[in-house]
């Protein structure tokens, strides 16, 4: 990535991926627990974790693969 171009863009397509990442497995953790007490709540936390890791490492090896297009 020697172009400055190409590492800016990469640079907000991360960003706006991570944000995206954690905000759509907070919705998908939220909808699949519907916490109701403080049990399911602690529960809807943990899954949001989970998810949401799971989640930026899919988009990780995505964007190493894109970056690695770019490089060539």
């Amino acid at each position: 990535m020697s172009d400055s171009s190409t590492a800016g863009c990469l640079s907000i397509l991360i960003i706006v991926g991570h944000i995206v990442a954690w905000v759509g497995s907070g919705i998908l953790s939220w909808n699949w627990v519907q916490p109701e007490s403080f049990g399911g709540a602690i529960l809807f936390i943990i899954a949001w974790g989970i998810i949401g890791y799971i989640a930026d490492m899919i988009l990780g090896f995505i964007l190493v693969a894109v970056g690695k297009m770019f490089d060539s």
